[in-house]
């Protein structure tokens, strides 16, 4: 049986969202000039990683979307000087075909993969155990599929 869960309320239930303000549906022209501007009220010297962003087609609608790694960020001569203890804040933008991006979602992850799955692309999180219920030192792995601007839960494990 799939389990189906917004992803809204799983982060709002079972992750620790980061200390970033959401800026709901707002459409920004640039999303990276977006975060590097957010890191920059933060740090006061940042030096962004090579995998801070991530330009993927994450929803599957043939629109690159980004993806942003803030635990890439060295922040006043910290590497990851932006996580916490659950993990490094990660923010999901997604590009809307008249141009610009929204961000559509972040969570506190220790990573994630792109898969393929039956044709269609799926982010694989690697979050805190508790985002799956339990209270082990192990990593949650959970598996969302995207459509439009939905995150559904797959799986966890």
């Amino acid at each position: 049986m799939t389990i189906r869960i917004r992803f809204f309320a799983l982060l709002a239930a079972a992750l620790v969202s980061t200390v970033l303000p959401v800026r709901a549906a707002e459409i920004v022209p640039d999303a990276r000039a977006v975060v590097e501007a957010e890191v920059a009220t933060r740090c006061k010297a940042a030096i962004f990683g090579e995998d801070f962003a991530d330009n993927v087609d994450f929803n599957n609608d043939g629109i690159v979307d980004a993806i942003f790694n803030l635990g890439a960020v060295n922040c006043d001569g910290t590497p990851g000087g932006l996580c916490g203890n659950v993990g490094c804040p990660h923010e999901f933008y997604i590009q809307v075909a008249e141009g610009g991006y929204f961000l559509a979602a972040n969570a506190d992850l220790y990573g994630y993969e792109m898969k393929k799955r039956y044709g269609n692309m799926v982010l694989e999180l690697k979050a805190n155990a508790a985002s799956c219920g339990r209270d082990d030192p192990e990593y949650c792995i959970m598996t969302i599929r995207v459509r439009g601007a939905q995150f559904d839960t797959i799986s966890k494990k």
